[in-house]
């Protein structure tokens, strides 16, 4: 079953990302260069997924915020079976269902296939063995740049966070804490990973940096995409 999933979703992504990074690469002549164009033109090209992700997830927010109050009486005021009954009323006068929350997590789930994709390919790309690209002696291996310790997934890491932060600044604790806990738990997973894998990443929040910032500038809600 497994198997069958990475031959559906995940086998046509590694080859659309290597045919891309090769493309790119003979164009620049640096695999540096090359894993940059690469990160910017599958954001760019995402960008009308993430666009209809957002409303999906928007609307589920606006619903959620119009039951709040609701709810909340009703666990204030009920117990158990009644408790129950009086919120099933509630989900189906208003053509809800409280699984209807997993919308919410349809950007975050667009974003798994790809972290997938981009991990099978860039942490194990031979050709980027050796190769060096301005601070960094080799991009097949961790960059090591503080005395041994790596610094691109602190890069990272910081750019997602800034990011998560332009987009949540007028949402819920609850939002935050959960972009907080996303860009830990990508930098623990890339941590050891070799420098073109974090810096294809890095790119990425960097991009969603920028374009939660525009959205922001706009009066449009902006959506995190990593890491985020």
């Amino acid at each position: 079953m497994v198997e069958l999933l990475h031959l559906i979703f995940i086998a046509p992504l590694e080859t659309a990302l290597l045919w891309v990074l090769r493309s790119a690469y003979a164009l620049t002549g640096s695999y540096g260069a090359a894993i940059i164009l690469l990160s910017l033109a599958f954001n760019i090209l995402l960008l009308p997924f993430y666009y209809y992700a957002e409303t999906v997830q928007n609307r589920e927010r606006a619903v959620q915020k119009r039951l709040a109050p609701k709810v909340e009486e009703f666990r204030a005021v009920f117990t158990g079976q009644e408790r129950y009954m009086m919120l099933r009323t509630l989900y189906r006068q208003n053509g809800y269902h409280p699984v209807y929350a997993l919308r919410s997590l349809l950007p975050l789930a667009m974003q798994v296939p790809f972290f997938i994709a981009t991990f099978g390919l860039l942490s194990s790309f031979a050709p980027l063995n050796g190769q060096p690209f301005l601070l960094f002696a080799d991009l097949g291996r961790p960059d090591g740049l503080l005395g041994g310790v790596n610094l691109m997934p602190f890069v990272m890491t910081a750019a997602n966070l800034a990011s998560g932060l332009v987009y949540t600044r007028s949402l819920t604790r609850r939002d935050r804490t959960q972009t907080w806990i996303v860009a830990g738990i990508f930098l623990v997973l890339l941590y050891g990973s070799p420098v073109g894998l974090v810096l294809y990443w890095t790119v990425s929040n960097l991009f969603s940096l920028a374009k939660n910032c525009v959205y922001a500038q706009l009066g449009r809600r902006p959506r995190m995409e990593f890491a985020q």
